[in-house]
């Protein structure tokens, strides 16, 4: 079925809000304050490998959260969600290319208020050309700051695998936008903190369409409506990489 059929009937049958709400689950804003006070933000992806449950984002959002993070002092911390995040969580980045890992727990995501997404097997396969994928992250620009905290909130594209690439991951081009903002509409703002958000490919089963995870955002071009992402096949199970 052509990829713009597939995402209409999704749209129709409302099947889209539920999996919107489930892929929420798996992805959190995560937020820190630079020396000069500055909010600064991002998005980690919670996933069960079957060996580790990590936290994945872009390796740039991993390097300003080591930069900026302070856990002595009071307002300086990494905030995932609804938890602080120790700086003794970080576990690898990658030499090359633009992502890092986090080494969690079930207990952490779910003091985050999350839940870690699970594939059948790891790593999950990249995307392919034409393939209809499903993918966002959360905006602290469209947020509000309630006693310190960001409240941010996640932004949900349709986009197709345009190009699939080694090193440089890979090209997915926004399709149609699918409103997941609280109003009901997807706001046009900048997309710097999709950063670290996941991308998903859309399987068709027996009853209803389902997702998997295939990669992790690291850069969104404003006014280009392309997404550069990485596909998760240089991860190991254990969350180190591979090469």
């Amino acid at each position: 079925m052509d990829p713009q059929e597939r995402l209409r009937i999704l749209k129709a049958s409302g099947y889209l809000d539920m999996i919107n709400s489930w892929a929420r689950e798996g992805c959190a804003p995560l937020s820190f304050r630079d020396a000069t006070g500055k909010l600064h933000g991002g998005s980690i992806t919670f996933v069960d490998t079957g060996s580790a449950v990590l936290g994945v984002t872009a390796g740039r959002v991993a390097d300003d959260v080591i930069l900026h993070c302070d856990e002595t002092t009071s307002g300086r911390g990494c905030r995932v969600g609804n938890a602080e995040m120790s700086l003794s969580r970080f576990l690898a980045r990658h030499p090359a290319i633009d992502l890092a890992t986090f080494q969690l727990s079930h207990e952490f995501v779910a003091s985050a208020g999350h839940s870690p997404l699970s594939v059948p097997s790891w790593p999950p396969r990249a995307p392919a050309d034409g393939e209809l994928m499903l993918l966002g992250g959360y905006e602290g620009r469209l947020g509000k700051e309630e006693a310190g905290a960001s409240h941010a909130v996640h932004v949900w594209f349709a986009a197709h695998a345009e190009g699939v690439l080694d090193r440089n991951g890979m090209r997915l081009r926004i399709a149609d936008p699918v409103p997941a903002s609280p109003d009901g509409r997807t706001p046009a703002v900048d997309h710097g903190g999709w950063r670290g958000g996941a991308v998903f490919r859309v399987l068709e089963g027996e009853a209803v369409a389902r997702l998997e995870l295939a990669g992790i955002i690291y850069e969104y071009g404003d006014g280009s409506e392309l997404v550069l992402a990485h596909p998760l096949t240089s991860i190991a199970p254990d969350g180190t990489f591979r090469d």
